[in-house]
């Protein structure tokens, strides 16, 4: 197994890719690339639960969290604003209601990245085998020029697999390797990060 390197920066929009993948696709196809489509933005002030109800009206999974300056500060996953997980974290005095998307979201800067030429050499399950290293669920992929050309998610590749794969020398499924790293650092079903 080949692991990617990673490593972190400070600067997203997300297209989701709907399309079926393999254990041995290129890693290159399970990159959601960014557009500029500002549907998927969301404003860092916004209250989780509008938050929440815009994502669900758009079927979106993952949007961009901006700021009045339209500076990307984030990702934040529909999942980390669901109720369920938010009952995790409430208290008598501050609920759900009282948050905003930014106490949720994953910030940027937190976001380990890889280069896009790296993509070339390898395959899904090595994209998943890095996600396993690492303990994180997303991947920045920049291109020769450092600019951001897409994000690798473990939950996206997992959804679009065909079969659930295997890791050969681990000698586990991802999804069981996956929920043992969420379990054991507490990202049940994903890490929410500002909490």
């Amino acid at each position: 197994m080949k692991t990617l390197q990673t490593y972190t920066l400070n600067t997203l929009e997300i297209n989701d890719n709907s399309l079926a993948l393999r254990e041995d696709s290129a890693a290159s196809a399970a990159l959601m690339n960014f557009s500029h489509s500002t549907r998927m933005t969301l404003h860092a002030d916004l209250p989780v639960p509008d938050a929440y109800k815009i994502m669900e009206a758009e079927n979106c999974q993952i949007n961009y969290v901006v700021n009045d300056h339209h500076e990307l500060l984030g990702i934040v996953s529909r999942n980390w604003l669901s109720s369920d997980n938010l009952m995790k974290y409430t208290d008598k005095s501050h609920g759900p209601s009282f948050w905003s998307v930014f106490d949720l979201m994953l910030p940027i800067a937190e976001l380990p990245a890889v280069s896009e030429a790296q993509l070339q050499d390898f395959s899904v399950i090595d994209v998943l085998e890095t996600f396993r290293s690492i303990q994180r669920d997303f991947l920045l992929v920049l291109d020769a020029n450092g600019q951001m050309r897409g994000l690798l998610s473990a939950e996206d590749i997992i959804a679009r697999l065909q079969h659930t794969p295997t890791f050969r020398d681990k000698g586990g499924e991802v999804l069981a390797i996956l929920r043992q790293l969420r379990e054991s650092h507490g990202l049940e079903p994903l890490q929410v990060v500002n909490s």
